[in-house]
Parts: C-alpha cells; structure tokens; sequence
C-alpha cells in the first residue's frame, strides 16, 4: 500500500473541506451591507414598516366561526405579540456554523395594520373541506362484501388511499349504500380489501362501488385576493379564514402581497400569532429552515412541534418548533435587501408613503447599498453624500443641501418608486430654492449615475 498517497489524498480532503465554507459563506456576502447590526443608524438601515390589511372571512352571519367585529382587539394583540417576536429576537438555539455573528435582537422589520375588512362568504371561508369524488371514472368497482369479516374487496391496488380521509362511500349496492369508516386497508394480488369499522350486510350479486370523500386545499389559494382585492399590491393582505375539516389552525404564505391563517380561534391566541409570524417570513422571502437558505443557518435543523434544544432543534420563526422567536443576520438582511431592491413591494412599506424621519449627514459619507430613506436627507454644510447603488426616496421626500455640500451618484441612482418626490433643495443661509438643474457644481452624476424626478 502506497502511504504517500493516502497522506497526499488526506491532505487534499483536508484543504477541499477547508474552502467549502469559504464558499458557502461568500454567496451571501452581497447581503452583509444589509445586516441591521445594533450600531448601524436608521439613515442607512432603516425599520421596514409593511402595511397590512386585515381581511376576516365569516362563513354566515348567524355563524360566523370566525373573528367577529368585536374582536378588533384580539388582531391587534396579534399583531402586537408579532412585532414582538420581531422586534426581541432571542440567540439561537443551535449555533451557526463558521462561528459567523448569530445574533441580531431587533430585525427592524414591523407589521402596520392599516385596515380591517369582515367578508361574509361561505367559499372564501372554507379552505379546507372534504368533498365526495363525483366522477364515476374515479370510481373503485366492488367485487366482494363479506359481512363475517366486515371486508369489501375492490378492483385495483389501492394500498395507500392518500384520498380516502376517514371514510368511504359505498354506492349502487342492494343493502349498503352509505357512508363507512375504514379501520384497515390491505393489499391482496391485484387488488384491495377493505376492513370496516361498521357492519356490513353480504352482497350476493357483489353489485357496486366504493368511491370516497377527497380533500380540497385551498390553503394556499390566490382566490380571496383576487376576488376580494383585485390583486391588490398597495398592502399585505392578511385573510383570516375557516375550514369546514375539523384541523387545528393553518396557514400558507405564498406572497409578498396575501396569506391566508384558518381556524385561527383554535390553537390559543399566541400560538395563532407565533404561526402568523411564520407565514409573514414567507411572504417576505424567507424558507423552511429544514433546508438552509443561506450559509449561517444549521446545515440540519430537526422538524416537529416540539420543545427547542441547542443540539437538534432550532428556535428558527422559519422552522416547525414550539419557540419561534430568532432570524438569523442574513435572514433578516435578505428581507432588507428584498424591499430595497424591489420596486413593487416597496410600495407596500409605510416608509414610501412617510416623511417622518430627518436623515443629518454631518460627515462626508459613502453609501455603498440600496438605501431605503424614511424621510428627510440633510447634507450639512461643507460635507458630501456619494450614492453608489440606489437611494429610495419617500413620496414627497426630499434632498436638502447647505451651503458648500455635494451629491455626487456615482454610478448610482435617487429615485422614487411611489407617485413623486419633491427634489433637491439648496439652502444657504435663510434662503432656500429648488435646483432647477439634475448636474450642477454640487450635484455631480459619474459612472452613469442618475436622479430620476
């Protein structure tokens, strides 16, 4: 046996497993500038304010089996309890890999509800509901009934019945129609005998059919948002919703713009906030932790609704565990970036519709990503603002510059992605007036650099 060359292979492993997390580390490297550490100010990270519009879906006005309007304190104890979880991040239960920084306690991210609608509608209500398989072709031909054993043989393999719920229809026999409980299902040559919680009576002719009730999920269903928005993108719309299964409460989050939670009067009031919390992730681009997004989640992360430990089971909002209360850096960055990168949702931010927040810029100052502004930006005297990516103005925001400062966009760009801005101002000493020029000695465009107005 050649030893050198094991030694030389061991080496090589060694030095292979050595730039793996290199890599892994350095494709997410584009989200660090968009990490809200605890000493970045609100000028360069600010809090994202999402707008939300609470739509609570009643299956009858006698019986609603849903929020009725007054619980309007109970969804603003939800939302109270979310931005919580946001807001008071807890460290990690299982630690990241690389040693990379875990921990951030306050993800700047906050949920405004804005309004709240009640709909009454019986199919906008029911998202999950079983139904009886109605077309015959579906339908399982029956070639035995034992009364003995309580069996019915049908035609097929059907061993897993991934349809069949709790029972099963029995149709167009002499003395069996109706509706029965299955207790047991079994493979037997090519086909399928089924053994009945109830009694049965024997069938001589062996005439009929099972067919079975099927599940219609409309969990993640586009349907409400359309129909009762008209895909509306101005908000996150919220659809609290029932189900006529009896299920504990759901959710799906499949949007920027809508997510359903049904039965949410089921779980307890702050389990239905804690899974809310779980569906607005997603809506905010956020995965299942069971496999990693970005490289400073567990490679592994156990699934179940069970107790958080600092070994199997992550306190991850992201993943399916009884705490629900941390995000990681990058998680939480990659929100940021999102919203400052994308057009169209950040018009769901109360920050484009807000001029509240007056941004100093006392020192000659660089911004090197996309620049979310919540407000105001001031350009003190005799300093300078350099735009590299983008900056994101509010409607009706505005760029002020004392005397003898600069904006320079360099191959960047200042625009607004709502109705209008109110442009540049320069101001020296009491005087103020609006440049009547995009390029002037202290508004310098380089690199392809651009103010949009």
């Amino acid at each position: 046996m050649n030893h050198s060359y094991i030694l030389n292979i061991s080496r090589y492993l060694f030095l292979l497993i050595l730039t793996i997390p290199f890599s892994l580390n350095s494709q997410n490297e584009y989200l660090t500038p968009y990490i809200p550490f605890d000493s970045c100010n609100l000028s360069t990270h600010p809090e994202l304010e999402i707008r939300v519009w609470v739509h609570v879906i009643q299956k009858s006005t006698d019986n609603p089996e849903n929020l009725t309007a007054d619980s309007l304190n109970f969804i603003k104890n939800q939302f109270n309890w979310i931005n919580s979880i946001y807001s008071n991040l807890r460290p990690p239960s299982i630690k990241p890999p690389n040693n990379k920084k875990s921990y951030i306690k306050d993800s700047r991210i906050r949920f405004v509800v804005d309004t709240t609608t009640f709909h009454i509608d019986e199919v906008a209500w029911d998202r999950m509901k079983l139904v009886k398989e109605e077309n015959k072709k579906r339908w399982m031909k029956i070639l035995a009934i034992d009364s003995d054993s309580g069996t019915v043989k049908i035609a097929g393999i059907r061993d897993k019945f991934k349809e069949i719920q709790d029972s099963i229809i029995i149709t167009n026999t002499i003395f069996n129609d109706g509706t029965y409980s299955v207790k047991r299902i079994k493979k037997k040559g090519a086909n399928t005998v089924l053994t009945l919680e109830n009694d049965i009576q024997i069938s001589e002719d062996s005439i009929g059919f099972v067919t079975y009730y099927k599940k219609i999920d409309k969990n993640c269903s586009r349907d409400n948002w359309i129909n009762l928005t008209k895909e509306n993108k101005d908000y996150l719309h919220v659809f609290y919703t029932g189900s006529s299964l009896s299920v504990p409460t759901f959710g799906c989050g499949p949007s920027p713009y809508f997510l359903n939670v049904s039965k949410i009067l089921t779980n307890g009031e702050y389990a239905s906030a804690q899974l809310t919390a779980h569906e607005l992730g997603h809506c905010l681009g956020l995965r299942h932790t069971n496999n990693p997004q970005f490289s400073d989640l567990p490679s592994s992360d156990k699934f179940g609704w069970i107790a958080c430990d600092n070994s199997k089971v992550s306190n991850n909002i992201m993943g399916y565990n009884l705490c629900r209360n941390y995000l990681s850096p990058y998680q939480i960055a990659y929100i940021h970036y999102r919203y400052a990168s994308n057009n169209e949702i950040y018009k769901t931010l109360h920050n484009s519709l807000s001029n509240q927040l007056v941004i100093s810029v006392k020192e000659s100052t660089i911004w090197e990503k996309n620049v979310i502004a919540s407000g105001t930006i001031v350009i003190k005297k005799n300093q300078s603002l350099t735009i590299k990516k983008e900056l994101i103005i509010p409607n009706n925001g505005v760029i002020i510059m004392e005397k003898n400062s600069a904006l320079i966009v360099d191959n960047g760009k200042i625009y607004c992605p709502g109705e209008n801005w109110q442009g540049i101002i320069k101001k020296n000493s009491s005087c103020m007036k609006l440049f009547s020029r995009k390029k002037s000695s202290e508004i310098i465009l380089k690199n392809n650099g651009v103010i949009v107005y």
